[in-house]
């Protein structure tokens, strides 16, 4: 995409980067120096499954330092190496838990931009953490930590469902962790076993792990790093008290399946197909999801699926969190991506992560220019940049951008149109529906 055919994996990836203009404030090297000469901080969170992925895509530093912030980049464990769960590390914890090692080390870059950033003419006092998808995820789970309290003052989460209730608990985890170990024949006493997993090499490990799609390595309820399940930590306004920009793509999924990208994904292709995924997904409520959601002939059903998908995995989440954040008294910053390139990925409309493309402007080696591009780009660039120095993601030349209001139920739309829309969100009433029952009986569907 970006003329590499694969990322280069490395267990030793703890490395950070640091990109700054504000050489001025950075030569003095204190911490006592004015806060007036410091700048912005934005501290990137990669996306990728928290399996894949790095702070080198997309390579955000260098366009966005030039709009007056200091950017930091980061690597962070992943897979097995990042959330694996076990008894024996359990046991080897001082707080008695194991797995969230990414989330840790996502904290510990924080803690390092508090100590060190303003030898780099960055203020500590004035952080931003971005990210996309588990990028985005992974800002949530912090917001709900109370690990990270202080370490960030503003977050920009792009495409991130941020109302999870299914995160396995330490003891679920742990029983995957052991599945994986017996794969390489270890078992019994947990210490031993930890002991004999130390010894098989790394990529082994990797390349079992990765191919084993029935065992999830993504954060996990530790009672430590997250003392609940995010979406309970949400509604009951135990969040980290920060404003937000918060939002989702009008297309989503639609690259996940698409050959463009070599995506392979299941879609329902015919009215029982959709019906019966529908059934799968929502149970008692397939009825209202397709009410919300209609596929009258099978020609319906890619358009009907794509639309209810999105929503289900991102768009539903952007606009919760937006209502959640407003109830704590933060301004929320609502908005709806809908910018479509040209050429071949003109039939994936808005897809998953385009605007990261836009943010960094260094477009992937298939994409096909339009003129609307760099004013597209200079737009979002804008009001991320003017958020991370203000709260705000206003400033001159932006379309103003008023903060959601749930009484008026509007967004922010970022594409060939920028500016203010009223989107049908009645459809959400479905996942509503979903997310009380979870709420009242524990389970998720």
């Amino acid at each position: 995409m970006l003329g590499r055919k694969e990322m280069v994996t490395d267990e030793a990836c703890l490395y950070l980067n640091v990109w700054t203009t504000n050489l001025a404030a950075a030569s003095e090297a204190s911490p006592h120096a004015s806060p007036a000469h410091k700048a912005p901080v934005m501290v990137w969170i990669h996306g990728g499954g928290n399996v894949e992925g790095s702070q080198e895509w997309p390579p955000l530093g260098p366009t966005l330092a030039r709009h007056g912030v200091v950017v930091v980049s980061i690597n962070y464990r992943l897979g097995v190496f990042g959330f694996l769960s076990l008894p024996g590390l359990t046991g080897e914890s001082a707080e008695h838990v194991s797995g969230n090692y990414g989330l840790l080390d996502q904290m510990e870059a924080l803690k390092w931009v508090q100590r060190n950033i303003d030898r780099f003419g960055g203020d500590p006092a004035n952080v931003t953490v971005f990210g996309a998808s588990s990028g985005s995820l992974d800002i949530c789970d912090m917001m709900a930590s109370p690990l990270s309290v202080g370490l960030f003052e503003k977050a920009i989460l792009q495409s991130g469902f941020c109302v999870d209730s299914s995160s396995p608990t330490l003891a679920e985890a742990e029983g995957q962790g052991k599945i994986l170990a017996r794969q390489f024949g270890v078992s019994g006493d947990d210490a031993l076993a930890v002991k004999s997993l130390r010894a098989i090499p790394a990529e082994r490990l990797l390349q079992q792990a990765a191919s084993d799609h029935q065992i999830d390595f993504n954060p996990i309820v530790d009672k430590w790093v997250l003392p609940d399940q995010p979406e309970r930590i949400f509604q009951q306004g135990k969040q980290a008290r920060v404003p937000v920009i918060v939002g989702s793509n009008a297309d989503e999924v639609s690259i996940f399946a698409s050959p463009i990208v070599g995506g392979k994904s299941h879609r329902p292709k015919t009215i029982a197909e959709y019906k019966e995924w529908l059934q799968k997904t929502f149970h008692d409520l397939a009825p209202q999801a397709l009410a919300a959601y209609p596929a009258k002939t099978d020609e319906d059903v890619p358009k009907a699926f794509l639309a209810v998908d999105t929503d289900d995995d991102f768009g539903f989440g952007a606009w919760l969190l937006a209502r959640e954040t407003e109830a704590i008294g933060q301004n929320a910053f609502l908005y709806t991506f809908s910018y479509v390139g040209s050429g071949k990925f003109a039939v994936l409309g808005a897809f998953h992560s385009e605007e990261s493309i836009l943010l960094s402007k260094r477009y992937w080696t298939s994409w096909v220019s339009s003129p609307d591009d760099e004013p597209m780009s200079e737009r979002i660039i804008g009001y991320w940049t003017q958020f991370a120095k203000t709260s705000r993601p206003d400033g001159p030349g932006l379309p103003a951008w008023p903060a959601y209001d749930s009484k008026t139920d509007r967004y922010q739309e970022l594409g060939r149109h920028t500016g203010q829309i009223a989107p049908d969100t009645s459809r959400f009433k479905v996942f509503m529906n979903r997310y009380n029952a979870v709420n009242e009986t524990g389970d998720l569907f």
